[in-house]
């Protein structure tokens, strides 16, 4: 049954197990691996298809994932644990050109009876108690407990006594009851203090009372009729919002902002079996940024005690943080920079003469800029210096940045030492003003790619690195003799990128780091 090549009728499945999820990185080792590409997975139920994984394992396993492609290993694993999961792995598998993995965990699945003797589920290992004598007795545990958001929705349900922090909290709770047992439910009264809800269905017996407890400052369950006497329906209406979407998607959301509305939309139905509007889904997205959104300004709001905790434990660090006026008076977060004083004491003395300078976008909600310094130690190994969170890349913020690296490391006018960037926005002329004698190397890395990219061709890429790694002035004009035969433009682009900051012939002596290449920053 298992094979190697699809042959485009059937989902190609890769089936990994007897192997171990690690956890840094987060990966999955060892095992055996079968292919399957002549079984039909779409006709089966999440029942049969783990009868037919067990089978092919020759082993009982109830723990089984799947690797979404195009994602990360961390982002992309989805559990497959019921029919509305394994309907989702099924869309997923026939939706992707390639092979779809499926990966067994065997941690907490026992074939061997003693063991099993020996577990005992959590729900009854919370009424085992020990009586005066030490030994163990079960007992009925009052229902009146603190509810647990932390619980998976499907296993949520109402219980008499149980408290929540307010109606916000009871509200979602029951979405996620009614929309994994397919009841209808309505709220008749819905306010900050009181809660009544009921079954839709006019003859249904469920019955819930809720209202606020002020001398325990908590919203509790007072009356509870559980049973349904109604059939499954999972055509919800106003009972589903976008709020509750967006809570179940916040994650994902935010890690993938460009997720499209449609895709959200096949996801919720893929996920709950329920049918929701475009616009559900396209204000559900709003709603988990905003979500974010709201957290970050009180993280934000920390990062004056975070410089403060910083000064106290590190004296002599160096901590800036600076704010701008918005039109609305408030003050907003501009840039922030850090260097910690062991930091900048090793490289003072201990460190090769030559800094690397790079930046790099931040993606998620707040964006920015992250810049950062990077040296390298006295046995050639990268060494952090100094790194700074600005809103733009540009002249402005480099030269901000560079001032304050100059100060922290006693550069001068940067005589003795060297500098190593890319082409970033606005750095070349800060550096020039502020360290006028400072040598200015090139990422000689990205320059091979921007070569790439106008001239292709494997001869290109080799010609480049043995111009830039060349010791001699005369081995470099050699090799670029050999460029400018191949294709004059080539050589002049490379011309007018300025060999002298990109080639080893011409780097200046006593650096003690003929590095050409940026890739350590």
């Amino acid at each position: 049954m298992a094979q190697s090549e699809p042959n485009g009728l059937f989902a190609m499945v890769e089936l990994n197990y007897q192997g171990v999820f690690n956890r840094n990185p987060f990966s999955y080792t060892g095992g055996v691996k079968t292919i399957f590409n002549d079984v039909e997975f779409s006709s089966m139920t999440y029942s049969e298809f783990v009868t037919f994984c067990e089978r092919s394992m020759h082993e009982e396993c109830k723990n089984f994932y799947y690797y979404e492609p195009d994602m990360s290993f961390m982002e992309g694993l989805n559990p497959i644990s019921d029919d509305v999961e394994y309907s989702a792995f099924i869309f997923d598998a026939y939706g992707t050109d390639g092979v779809i993995s499926v990966f067994v965990d065997h941690i907490g699945t026992s074939n061997d009876p003693f063991l099993s003797k020996l577990c005992v589920d959590d729900e009854d290992a919370n009424n085992i108690v020990d009586d005066d004598n030490g030994r163990e007795v079960e007992v009925n545990i009052q229902a009146h407990s603190i509810f647990n958001e932390l619980l998976h929705w499907k296993k949520q349900k109402p219980i008499l006594g149980m408290r929540f922090k307010g109606p916000g909290q009871v509200k979602s709770m029951l979405c996620n009851y009614a929309v994994a047992n397919g009841y209808q439910l309505c709220f008749e009264k819905n306010d900050r203090t009181r809660l009544l809800v009921r079954c839709s269905k006019g003859a249904c017996t469920f019955r819930l009372w809720a209202s606020w407890m002020s001398d325990e400052e908590s919203f509790q369950i007072k009356s509870l009729k559980a049973d349904h006497n109604c059939a499954r329906n999972f055509k919800f209406g106003s009972l589903v919002t976008y709020a509750w979407i967006g809570s179940h998607y916040t994650k994902e959301i935010v890690e993938s902002q460009k997720i499209s509305v449609r895709k959200l939309r096949l996801k919720v139905m893929a996920k709950f079996g329920i049918q929701v509007s475009m616009g559900q889904c396209r204000r559900a997205k709003k709603y988990a940024l905003k979500l974010v959104e709201g957290n970050l300004v009180e993280h934000y709001g920390k990062l004056w005690s975070y410089g403060h905790e910083i000064l106290r434990t590190n004296p002599g660090s160096t901590v800036k943080l600076d704010m701008e006026d918005g039109p609305d008076g408030k003050k907003y977060f501009s840039k922030f920079y850090c260097c910690f004083q062991g930091v900048k004491q090793g490289w003072i003395e201990g460190c090769r003469r030559v800094i690397g300078l790079d930046g790099c976008f931040l993606k998620g909600v707040c964006k920015g800029e992250l810049l950062c310094a990077i040296g390298r130690d006295a046995n050639d190994k990268i060494y952090p210096i100094a790194w700074a969170v600005v809103n733009v890349e540009n002249k402005q913020n480099w030269k901000w940045f560079l001032e304050l690296l100059i100060d922290d490391l006693h550069l001068n006018l940067g005589n003795g030492f060297s500098l190593m960037s890319d082409q970033h926005k606005g750095l070349i002329e800060a550096v020039k003003e502020l360290l006028p004698y400072v040598e200015h190397r090139q990422c000689a890395r990205h320059i091979c790619q921007n070569l790439q990219k106008r001239f292709t061709g494997a001869i290109y890429h080799t010609l480049f690195w043995r111009a830039s790694k060349a010791t001699t002035e005369h081995a470099f004009k050699v090799v670029m003799k050999e460029i400018e035969t191949l294709n004059p433009e080539a050589h002049q682009y490379l011309m007018e990128k300025d060999p002298k900051t990109w080639s080893r012939a011409f780097f200046q002596t006593g650096r003690c780091c003929d590095a050409v290449e940026n890739g350590f920053s």
